[in-house]
């Protein structure tokens, strides 16, 4: 039960001071007064008889009268507090309520870290997990760098790795911090335990628009509907599990393809090698995203070259195809104007041809 106190004492009792006492009297009365109005009886004018006879007795001197009106303008105060609580307590226990509750169940605040690499290792600077050991002169280190200096602390040789540092342990524990993709649109907060796992898991990632001299870096999902909006014609369009043909040129060094669908992209590189041009496709998305099954084919008079592979995921656009995972085409499947005709096929993902599938791919 929430108690409500207007000033002074809780039980009514109080110091013996003479004009307390005589302000307490005036309540009482005002009180019995306010009491007969409501009742519109008799009791109203006992009250008004009691104070006619008052009246009749020696009057106080000058000091005791100042001390009356002092007590009068208190009474009109007390008077008022007294009815703006009887018209707004409900309302009033309401807003406390409401008050304590939310202080109860929400205890958070906001903080800003000027350095935000106080929270990391000073050996490894990864961020800092528990457990955290401390030497006898305060520096502290992870666990895993606490075992690679052989318990001897790098700052100042005392042996380190045999004390937690129980005060930061329980910073780490109660931080709730943003991923670094949260310009991206990634809206998770989590522990810095937690921080490095979810932004290597993270979908919203930022991956790099292929588009030459564009700058444009985003989510996944953001980037694609930006090359939908400003280069559509620059990418061959295509779909999923249909077989599709592009030309590309000798001295092509890559060719960018946009599923109509999703608007997933991928690149077609094209790396001219002295033994030929080696030719491989990859995705942009997220490193941790798994890759999409394909089926490459290039022909000249009777002669098939064929690589069933499935595609690299990057977050940006790197020319650095390798022979492991591409297709090397000889100089003479080039036409005499060095154009080559390949035909693909790109299997939405998680699907491959069941001709693939008991391949093993290592």
């Amino acid at each position: 039960m929430t108690r409500f106190s207007l000033g002074g004492d809780e039980d009514g009792g109080g110091p013996s001071s003479p004009r307390l006492k005589r302000r307490r009297l005036i309540l009482r009365t005002a009180a019995t007064i306010a009491t007969g109005d409501r009742r519109r009886g008799g009791g109203l004018q006992a009250v008004e008889d009691e104070s006619a006879s008052s009246e009749s007795e020696d009057e106080e001197d000058e000091s005791e009268s100042e001390e009356e009106e002092e007590s009068e303008g208190d009474q009109e105060h007390q008077r008022q507090l007294r009815t703006n609580f009887e018209l707004g307590s409900a309302s009033a226990a309401q807003q406390i309520a409401l008050a304590s509750t939310t202080t109860a169940t929400d205890r958070s605040i906001s903080i800003t870290l000027a350095d935000p690499d106080v929270l990391d290792c000073p050996i490894c600077c990864e961020s800092l997990t528990v457990p955290v050991f401390q030497c006898e002169n305060g520096h502290i280190a992870c666990s895993s760098c606490s075992t690679k200096v052989k318990n001897k602390c790098p700052s100042c040789s005392w042996p380190i790795g045999y004390n937690r540092c129980r005060a930061i342990e329980k910073v780490l524990e109660s931080i709730r911090i943003s991923c670094q993709n949260i310009k991206y649109g990634c809206k998770e907060w989590m522990t810095c335990d937690n921080k490095n796992e979810h932004e290597k898991g993270c979908m919203h990632s930022p991956c790099s628009c292929p588009h030459s001299g564009c700058n444009f870096v985003s989510s996944t999902k953001q980037l694609y509907q930006h090359f939908s909006s400003n280069h559509l014609n620059s990418a061959t369009r295509f779909l999923y599990n249909c077989s599709f043909s592009i030309t590309i040129n000798f001295n092509d060094k890559f060719v960018v393809l946009q599923e109509e669908n999703d608007g997933m992209l991928f690149i077609l590189d094209n790396e001219s090698e002295i033994i030929g041009n080696m030719v491989r496709l990859s995705s942009i998305q997220p490193r941790f995203m798994g890759g999409f099954f394909y089926d490459l084919t290039a022909k000249r008079k009777g002669c098939l070259l064929r690589l069933q592979s499935f595609t690299t995921s990057t977050q940006s656009h790197v020319r650095s195809p390798t022979s492991s995972g591409s297709l090397i085409i000889p100089g003479d499947f080039f036409s005499s104007c060095g154009q080559l005709k390949l035909d693909i096929c790109i299997w939405r993902n998680g699907q491959c041809p069941t001709s693939f599938q008991s391949i093993n791919v290592t």
